[in-house]
């Protein structure tokens, strides 16, 4: 049972709370800032969403005009001079006929932006184009910068909701000294300790609450199911829950440590701008030096080195990849004459590949070299518990440094498998019918080879805390001891 000076303390607490004109606007001030990002995000994922469909659309009906004119072919509404402009031919999908691998969005993908503010969650897999099979790693190598982005709720739940608990915490009891009022509430029949730490908490799950009402309904007014969701809803809440005791607990000590209100502020502040700038920045630098990402152009000119030297001995290098893929060779003419436009691409594309063969290990080496970076980078978000949820939002949101690089990973994986099949059929001047079209693999992102992130970020988030109710507990000892 509470005492019942205990409830009248925390009833009148909550009442002045209420009242207070600079809490209420600065609970104004988080819901306007949370009401703008999600408006941001929202306009962000729905621009994304309507880009997709575009590309859907594409892939859609160039693949009914093939099916249509394979069929007027084979009726024979239609006759084609040259081989290379049939339908049926490998050169069509080659060129005309691209596939599209897409990343799905995730139910709450507009909590975080993450990477998506430069990347789309589409890739054309375009089998003249060089790029298509590459990791294409132009994302920043460096998962901590995604703490810099666009408007999100992430940035104001990460930046600012810490800015906001410590304009609302760090002159608690120094406020009462400076005022005079102190000897009365020390006249009271409660510890100092006990009443800051009652006042504190008091704040703590008003905010909670609040913040909750405020997710719960910006969420719901643009469009997220969040009752289908709850699960992960609930993963939210707990993630920032945790994060904002983290903070309540150093204007706890801060004001426990019995500093004046300019220094609690002060102090405050600068573990602000160490946990949310300075450690981040110095895990980003650190990362640049210790794991040096390749230069692009080096990369890019190894490949075109690569494809030039094929010219000067290309008969040999037919061969061989003739020997790697014996299935591909065809004593078909078409596909031997280089006047013929078929024989003319089957040989630009045999190029490509053989140069793409020959530079796979400097770009896997390169792909190695910023995942390691990478791994470094998120193995250190342990130092700061802003690097931690920005981790734990980005990845809710599916929006983190881990989604598009498996995303990348798979579109390539899937874009060598789609070329397998169709190189085979073009260098044996194969004909593609209707159902064959109909037929092609398609894209699936594989969620599950993207490893969860939530039991990993909610313990450290708990470690931290334990550290810190250890750290007061102690404080709290020596105050007593002093007395």
């Amino acid at each position: 049972m509470i005492p019942n000076n205990s409830i009248r303390l925390i009833t009148a607490e909550l009442l002045q709370l209420f009242r207070d004109r600079t809490f209420l606007g600065l609970m104004l001030l988080l819901l306007v800032l949370m009401a703008l990002a999600t408006w941001n995000a929202d306009g962000h994922v729905t621009e994304k969403r309507e880009q997709n469909l575009v590309q859907q659309d594409i892939v859609y009906r160039a693949d009914v005009e093939l099916m249509a004119q394979i069929d007027s072919l084979h009726n024979g509404l239609a006759t084609y001079e040259k081989s290379y402009t049939l339908p049926t031919s490998g050169v069509r999908l080659t060129y005309n006929n691209h596939r599209l691998a897409r990343l799905p969005f995730k139910a709450f993908s507009l909590i975080a932006i993450g990477q998506g503010d430069l990347y789309g969650n589409y890739k054309k897999i375009v089998l003249y184009f060089k790029d298509s099979y590459e990791m294409n790693s132009k994302e920043l190598v460096s998962p901590i910068e995604q703490l810099f982005g666009q408007l999100d709720l992430s940035f104001v739940w990460v930046f600012l909701l810490p800015l906001i608990i410590i304009l609302v915490s760090f002159n608690i009891l120094s406020l009462e000294r400076e005022t005079g009022r102190l000897p009365l509430i020390a006249a009271q029949p409660i510890k100092i300790w006990q009443w800051l730490l009652m006042k504190i908490g008091i704040r703590f799950l008003t905010i909670c609450g609040l913040l909750l009402l405020f997710t719960f309904a910006l969420l719901t007014v643009f469009g997220i199911p969040v009752w289908e969701h709850i699960s992960l809803f609930g993963q939210l809440i707990l993630v920032l829950v945790f994060y904002m005791a983290f903070w309540f607990f150093f204007g706890f000590a801060v004001n426990l440590a019995g500093y004046s209100s300019g220094k609690s502020l002060i102090i405050l502040t600068g573990i602000w701008v160490l946990f949310v700038f300075l450690i981040p920045s110095i895990v980003n630098q650190l990362g640049k030096e210790l794991h040096p990402i390749p230069s692009r152009l080096a990369l890019v000119n190894n490949h075109q080195a690569a494809y030039n030297a094929i010219e000067s001995d290309l008969d040999k290098e037919m061969e061989a990849l003739y020997r790697l893929h014996p299935d591909w060779y065809s004593e078909d003419p078409v596909t031997k004459d280089m006047s013929n436009s078929t024989g003319w691409n089957i040989n630009y594309l045999a190029k490509q590949y053989i140069a793409q063969l020959k530079h796979q290990p400097v770009a896997e080496a390169y792909e190695a070299q910023v995942d390691l970076k990478n791994e470094w980078s998120g193995g250190l978000r342990v130092l700061s518990p802003a690097m931690i949820v920005q981790r734990a939002l980005a990845h809710m949101a599916g929006t983190s440094t881990q989604y598009y690089r498996s995303f990348l990973k798979q579109a390539q994986e899937y874009a060598n498998t789609y070329r397998q099949y169709v190189f085979k059929r073009l260098f044996t001047n194969h004909a593609f019918t209707v159902d064959e079209i109909k037929n092609l693999s398609k894209f699936k992102f594989d969620e599950q080879r993207v490893s969860g992130t939530f039991a990993n970020d909610l313990l450290a988030l708990l470690l931290y805390l334990c550290a810190l109710a250890i750290f007061m507990l102690v404080m709290i000892q020596k105050r007593i001891k002093i007395k």
